[in-house]
């Protein structure tokens, strides 16, 4: 038998898929694959993964023609927010195909958006019910905002669209407001958007107590680039931030993972400088608010203490007059006391003085003499007790009630 050339077995191949496989069918897989090539048509691979393990059971190489590519992809995002890309799962239309060159392809020629989105609903609901199960969905929303977020951490590009326009805002707020703003740089689209985020929270994880809030925002990016924030790694990091996370990712059509985690989300970075000025303009009235309770508190106690001072200004001349007349009666019943203590000391003065004087009368040299006593003294005049204090021919005197009587020892 003659062998066939490869290109001949080719064609045989291409003629039997041709006319076995005539009609266009309806399929379902993962793009793990997918570039804009040249002329805009699209190439790419699709695979079908075994569910549990993750293993690759089906591969097969896709294209889309650019007259047929531009009209699905602009429906495509304009539906789901997405290009065609690597991650996507989808439903295409498409067309058996054998090239004798190039192999075995697909040729979509139809897209059906909703499976894609239903596909996306699905693994944000899959991956917001782990974040429930672990406990931690709501652990940063649980976090008390600050009243005065004044110290922002700021996780973005530095290139982003929005991040000019968030730091300007801020920096040129009309109350005057003064912000501390550090950049954090991240990559906000592309593969390495978890890996590159993550590290910027964490580096802000670290240094906590300098920080207020941690604000994430993205701003003017490909609408597309949205599922990169469908991350449960990154929520989880999100969602058990020690501070209060506020997220501007730049999109007002669906939520992110990200946003269901953040202590706050909002549709865009100006929007996020708005929110954390009108929180200070709410601190600030509250501040006033304060001020004027206090003020009028202050007014009302000073009220009251002027009205009791006032009472007591009409009760003190009536309090000094009763006073006086307490005192008044005091000081007459002392003095009526003093007078009986001074006459009673009197008395009794008088009486010691009446007993002293009769004894000092009993001692009288004169009425012992009047008695019939008499006192003999040395001619100087000392009183002699004693015959031994006198000697012979010594001149003494003998005093009598009458009279005296000079006498000389014999």
């Amino acid at each position: 038998m003659e062998p066939m050339t490869l290109y001949e077995l080719n064609c045989l191949v291409r003629d039997a898929i041709a006319d076995q496989l005539p009609d266009t069918y309806w399929v379902q897989g993962e793009l793990s694959e997918g570039r804009e090539g040249a002329g805009g048509h699209f190439y790419g691979e699709m695979v079908q993964r075994e569910e549990r393990r993750g293993e690759t059971l089906a591969r097969a190489r896709v294209n889309c023609w650019a007259n047929v590519y531009r009209r699905l992809s602009r429906e495509f995002q304009a539906m789901t927010g997405e290009s065609l890309r690597a991650g996507l799962t989808v439903m295409v239309e498409v067309s058996v195909t054998f090239h004798p060159q190039y192999g075995y392809s697909l040729n979509i020629v139809d897209i059906d958006p909703s499976y894609t989105l239903g596909d996306m609903a699905r693994r944000r609901k899959q991956i917001l019910a782990q974040l429930e199960a672990d406990g931690i969905l709501h652990a940063n929303a649980e976090l008390a905002l600050p009243l005065v977020p004044r110290r922002i951490a700021v996780v973005s590009s530095a290139h982003a669209a929005g991040y000019g326009d968030f730091c300007n805002q801020l920096q040129h707020n009309e109350r005057g407001y003064h912000f501390s703003l550090r950049l954090f740089p991240a990559l906000m689209q592309g593969a390495r958007v978890e890996e590159s985020v993550i590290e910027a929270l964490q580096q802000i994880a670290d240094e906590a107590d300098h920080w207020d809030v941690v604000v994430i925002i993205r701003g003017g990016g490909a609408t597309s680039d949205l599922s990169d924030f469908d991350s449960y790694p990154l929520a989880a990091c999100v969602a058990q931030m020690p501070l209060p996370v506020i997220t501007g990712i730049g999109h007002e059509r669906d939520e992110t993972v990200l946003d269901h985690v953040a202590h706050t989300h909002l549709k865009t970075p100006t929007a996020v400088a708005t929110f954390l000025i009108d929180r200070m303009t709410e601190a600030e009235a509250l501040l006033d608010q304060l001020a004027q309770q206090l003020t009028r508190a202050t007014q009302e106690r000073l009220a009251l203490h002027k009205q009791r001072l006032q009472h007591l200004a009409t009760l003190l001349p009536l309090g000094f007059r009763n006073v006086g007349e307490r005192q008044s009666a005091r000081l007459q019943l002392l003095s009526q006391r003093l007078v009986a203590s001074a006459r009673s000391r009197q008395e009794q003065e008088r009486h010691r003085l009446a007993l002293m004087e009769q004894r000092l009368q009993g001692l009288d040299p004169q009425l012992l003499l009047a008695r019939g006593y008499s006192m003999t003294l040395t001619a100087d005049g000392r009183l002699l007790r004693d015959a031994s204090q006198v000697a012979p021919g010594q001149e003494i005197v003998t005093r009598l009630a009458k009279g005296q009587i000079k006498s000389v020892v014999k």
